[in-house]
C-alpha cells in the first residue's frame, strides 16, 4: 500500500509537471497589406581597402581635402554639378560660410575655371552652405570625358584644394 501510494504522489507530480496545458493562441498569417519590418533603414556606406567611403552620401566622387580634414563630394551628370562639403569621415554635410568655390580643370590640352555658386540644402544655417552647384554645359561634359585639375574651398579662414581625378570609366553607369 506504501508503495502505491508513493507511486500515486509521483504520478500526480509527473502529470502537474507535463500534463496537459490551454494550446496557445493561433499566430495570425501576414497579409500583403502588413508593412515590411524593417531592421535596419540606413545602409552604412561602402568603404574601401582602407576604410573609407567609396562614394559620399549623394552618390558622388568624393575629393580629399587637406589630408582628410574635410572632402568634397562631385555629382555631375544631365547638366547639373553639384560640390557637398562633408567632414573628415566623408559622411556628414559641413556648412561653410562661403559664397563660391573654384573648379580649374585641364582637358585635351586646354585649362580652364569654374565657379560653383553656394545653394544651401534645407539644413544649412543662414549665411552658410554645404553645397555649391553649376549647370555650367561645359564643366558637366569635361567632367564627363574624365577632365583632371583642382578645386579650391576656403573653409573657416583656410584654403583647401583637392585633386580632381576621373578614375573609373564609364560602362555600366550614368553619372
Amino acid at each position: 500500500m506504501k508503495n502505491r501510494l508513493t507511486l500515486l504522489c509521483l504520478l500526480a507530480l509527473v502529470a502537474a509537471q507535463f500534463g496537459c496545458k490551454p494550446a496557445a493562441e493561433p499566430v495570425a498569417p501576414v497579409t500583403s497589406s502588413d508593412p515590411p519590418i524593417l531592421i535596419d533603414q540606413e545602409m552604412p556606406p561602402i568603404m574601401d581597402i582602407q576604410g573609407h567611403p567609396v562614394h559620399g552620401p549623394h552618390g558622388g566622387e568624393l575629393v580629399e581635402l587637406g589630408k582628410e580634414a574635410f572632402h568634397a563630394e562631385m555629382v555631375h551628370g544631365d547638366g547639373k554639378i553639384s560640390i557637398y562639403i562633408l567632414d573628415g569621415s566623408a559622411t556628414k554635410a559641413v556648412p561653410i560660410a562661403s559664397e563660391k568655390l573654384v573648379v580649374s580643370l585641364k582637358h585635351d590640352e586646354q585649362v580652364a575655371s569654374f565657379d560653383m555658386l553656394a545653394a544651401p540644402d534645407a539644413n544649412d544655417p543662414a549665411g552658410h552652405t554645404s553645397r555649391f552647384t553649376s549647370d555650367d554645359a561645359k564643366l558637366d561634359d569635361w567632367l564627363d570625358k574624365g577632365a583632371e585639375g583642382a578645386v579650391v574651398i576656403h573653409i573657416e579662414g583656410k584654403s583647401y584644394t583637392g585633386k580632381i581625378a576621373h578614375d573609373h570609366d564609364h560602362s555600366g553607369h550614368d553619372h
